[in-house]
């Protein structure tokens, strides 16, 4: 269980006063630092809030912004850089990108945060509704996505055990309705259980008995 304050070591790393430093521009937006602490800042405007944070456990660094009116939907650095449709160029989902726990890192990292913040988050903070509701929408269609391929996994894993037991009709049975999103792989294999089954029956039908007259 985490303490509620972080160790004397913390306070070490600069944290708080990089982050007032290098986010004065925020009073550019009317938002002013409320609160002030080891591994926390938080900023607020008549509208707008922003929070900067560094991670107790992860030593990860972030900033949130969101309107007071809904304080529950936090925009993330991410968010705002996808939205622009800069992820590539900013390097983003390849890794954790501002994880530090040295007073260097902290002075090295808390500027670029700031950086990216001015540089995508404008509407965010000034606060643009439509820039909200944009990123509701891709969060959402990553939420559908997300589902999807959990799905999709699923799916694949019970046809690799049907194809090692040679059911080519349950094979085809979990393929088919999926058919668009196979691999080459998946979709030769597809095929082979297609061929396999009407070539079974094939045989089926010529050896079965006639009648007699």
């Amino acid at each position: 269980m985490l303490s509620e304050e972080p160790s004397p070591e913390r306070t070490k790393l600069g944290f708080k006063d990089a982050v007032l430093s290098s986010f004065k521009f925020l009073g550019e937006f009317g938002l002013r630092a409320i609160e002030k602490k080891t591994t926390f800042v938080r900023y607020e405007s008549a509208k707008v809030f922003v929070n900067v944070y560094h991670g107790r456990a992860s030593f990860e660094l972030g900033v949130e912004v969101g309107r007071l009116a809904e304080p529950s939907l936090k925009m993330t650095l991410y968010d705002m850089v996808a939205l622009a449709g800069a992820k590539e160029i900013e390097g983003f989902g390849k890794h954790v990108m501002f994880q530090v726990s040295s007073r260097e890192g902290i002075k090295e990292f808390v500027p670029k945060l700031a950086c990216l913040l001015e540089k995508y988050g404008v509407p965010f903070l000034r606060p643009d509704a439509n820039a909200y509701r944009a990123v509701e929408v891709i969060r959402s269609q990553a939420a559908v996505e997300y589902e999807k391929q959990v799905c999709l996994q699923d799916l694949r894993r019970k046809a690799e055990a049907a194809w090692h037991a040679k059911d080519y009709a349950r094979v085809i049975e979990l393929y088919s309705p999926v058919r668009e999103e196979l691999t080459e792989v998946e979709a030769k294999k597809l095929v082979y259980a297609e061929q396999q089954v009407l070539a079974a029956e094939g045989v089926g039908s010529r050896s079965s008995p006639r009648k007699k007259r």
